[in-house]
């Protein structure tokens, strides 16, 4: 049964090409609009199930204009477009496309782009509704659980941390109340640990006059729908919300979502989410939460009722650690934004669907694949490790599907490739952006129909394998510029993890070092070696080009260094970076072209702090492959103790 699809393109040709594409292959054209105002009557009439939507359209608003009403109503999009240079792309993808068509295209480019659309889409929709379910449950539970109140205020935190992300969770069980140990607020610390505080103790350590809160809490009391701000929204609100303006300033709260609760009897509570990254919360979150509204205002109100004999009353401030998830192994830090992509790593753990993990090199990004499949119902089967950058591109094939005995020169055995290995498991494709254009091809095609022919056979393999990708380039550049192929992009980028590189997360530098100190002691059977106040500070102040790994390394080498257990110096990379490049000749005397592009590579290299490749590295500021980079650097002996 085919798709309702609407058409958005001012072209006549084009779209009625589109419209004869579409018919033919059984799907249904609900309507054909030139502009954004006639786009919309048509959509009052009828709900598609997807539409194609060119960005360039007639009249002042764009498809863009119109892609974030359509992703405001959840229905999905794909774009279509002439024009597919990088800063089209860029303002395109804030949106969240379901796919991108670059005219002209082909029939079949057309149907695989509603396929893949019509995937990310369902996938997401099952996403929703395991999240919602899950949630009721735990809800549902907690309305017959015995435990004490606090218990019950960490399994609310517990259970929304996954799906609604949050710094500070406040709780208020009697909006309209005078006593203030009605309220809670639980910050969380970790990865599953808060510290929870009553409401004297919050107006005492921000400095507020009771009155003033009190008044403030009263008139907020009457909010009736739930309220969702990012950073501009809440730096709008700020300028009539001293209390906001307060959680702003003092505790860096730059987002927040607000749902209020009632009883039947018109006692008003709310629960509001408070998080430091500015645009962190969407409309899925107003679609998760909208629905457990009811549910929700029952449980809080089961904790009033619990609490109204001072049961709230905390004296110092606690915190409250559980086990229900601990953190990952090897996985160290509480920054906000690796405790968002460690959420993540949890919500998706038990969805069989692809997940990219995107960060620069040195960041971890091997580390959170290993949680997602541990974390997993797969984790009992293997998970195979490919690094698709250190395998040549004649090899490639034969290593990720496998080939049979004498199916080319060389193939003295059948070998069984990584997909195979890794059935009823997880296949980690790390570096997915090195693979050669011919075999994304092979690669989508497997990751369409789960099945797979090695090279030379004749035997269709049906696989189960959980597929996890990762890299640290910028795909949408490299789709603009013919390096990937952009059918096999949105078929991967079902669910995206960012891992944040090191200078976003320098509130983690202290912990991970500490825990490299003990991992090296460990290993070694030596004393643990400690660091002199001045090292954190220049631990901390230093850029990380090389992100985690670098940090690893460089520990390492001072702690073999220094004679005494107290490292009291260390030597980072800026104190031993290659000498000036001397750019005049002499009056006698020519440099080699080997000198010349020595000293280009390391002025490139300078200006990006030793990154190689990745966004902003210098393989893309020289214009040239990473590899090649790699390789004129080996061959020219510019070795940077910062360069892994």
């Amino acid at each position: 049964m085919g798709s309702k699809i609407l058409i958005v393109e001012d072209q006549f040709v084009e779209a009625n090409d589109l419209k004869i594409i579409l018919e033919r292959a059984g799907h249904e054209v609900t309507g054909i609009a030139k502009s954004y105002d006639h786009a919309c009557v048509i959509l009052g009439r009828v709900r598609p199930d997807i539409v194609l939507l060119d960005i360039y359209l007639k009249g002042k608003l764009t498809g863009i204009d119109l892609a974030t009403l359509l992703s405001s109503e959840n229905i999905p999009f794909i774009y279509l477009s002439a024009n597919s240079n990088e800063s089209v792309l860029e303002a395109a993808k804030v949106t969240r496309p379901w796919g991108f068509l670059v005219k002209p295209f082909r029939a079949k480019d057309v149907l695989v782009a509603l396929d893949i659309a019509e995937y990310r889409h369902n996938n997401q929709v099952e996403i929703f509704h395991k999240q919602e379910n899950l949630l009721t449950n735990i809800l549902g539970g907690l309305l017959l659980d015995q435990s004490n109140v606090q218990t019950k205020l960490l399994k609310v935190a517990q259970a929304f941390k996954p799906y609604v992300p949050f710094d500070f969770l406040f709780i208020d069980v009697d909006m309209d109340s005078g006593d203030l140990d009605s309220l809670v607020c639980l910050k969380r610390t970790s990865f599953d640990e808060y510290v929870t505080s009553s409401g004297y103790q919050i107006i005492e350590e921000m400095g507020l006059n009771y009155d003033f809160y009190l008044d403030w809490r009263r008139r907020n009391s009457t909010l009736q729908n739930i309220l969702l701000q990012n950073l501009e929204q809440m730096v709008e609100s700020c300028k009539t919300d001293p209390f906001l303006t307060i959680m702003k300033d003092q505790s860096g709260a730059q987002a927040r979502i607000i749902v209020p609760c009632s009883t039947e009897a018109g006692i008003r509570m709310s629960v509001r989410f408070y998080s430091k990254e500015p645009h962190i919360y969407t409309v899925e979150h107003l679609d998760l939460l909208n629905p457990l509204r009811t549910l929700l205002c029952l449980v809080i109100d089961n904790i009033r009722r619990q609490s109204v004999k001072g049961a709230l009353e905390y004296g110092k401030p606690k915190t409250g650690v559980t086990s229900r998830v601990p953190q990952p192994e090897g996985i160290v830090g509480n920054s906000p934004k690796l405790l968002r992509a460690l959420d993540q790593a949890t919500q998706v753990a038990n969805f069989d669907m692809t997940v990219l993990v995107l960060g620069e090199t040195g960041v971890g990004k091997e580390g959170l694949v290993k949680a997602i499949h541990q974390m997993s119902n797969r984790n009992r089967k293997p998970l195979i490790k490919v690094n698709c950058a250190a395998i040549p591109a004649l090899l490639i094939e034969s290593e990720l599907f496998g080939h049979e005995k004498g199916s080319f020169t060389g193939a003295y055995d059948r070998r069984i490739g990584k997909f195979e290995q890794a059935q009823g498991g997880t296949i980690f494709l790390d570096e997915i952006g090195e693979i050669p254009l011919d075999i994304q091809t092979k690669l989508l095609r497997v990751l369409q129909e789960k099945e797979l022919e090695r090279i030379g056979g004749r035997t269709t393999i049906k696989i189960d394998v959980r597929v996890i990708v990762a890299t640290n380039r910028d795909l949408h550049r490299d789709i603009a510029d013919g390096r990937f192929r952009m059918d096999l992009f949105y078929r991967i980028n079902v669910f995206p993890i960012l891992m944040p590189p090191l200078r976003d997360r320098k509130e983690d530098i202290p912990l991970l070092t500490d825990y490299f100190l003990h991992q090296h002691a460990a290993d070694s059977g030596t004393e643990v070696k400690r660091l002199a106040p001045n090292i954190l500070q220049q631990l901390t102040n230093y850029s990380w080009p090389g992100n985690i790994r670098e940090l690893l390394h460089v520990i390492e080498r001072n702690v073999v260094l220094s004679p005494t257990n107290i490292i009291s110096r260390i030597e980072l990379p800026d104190d031993v970076l290659p000498a000036e490049p001397n750019d005049e000749l002499s009056n006698d005397t020519f440099r080699t072209i080997e000198e010349v592009d020595r000293d280009h590579i390391i002025l490139a290299l300078r200006k990006c702090n030793g990154r190689v490749s990745g966004k902003g590295g210098a393989a893309e500021i020289l214009n040239i492959p990473a590899t090649t980079l790699n390789s004129k650097m080996k061959k020219l002996g510019i070795s940077w103790k910062f360069l892994y």
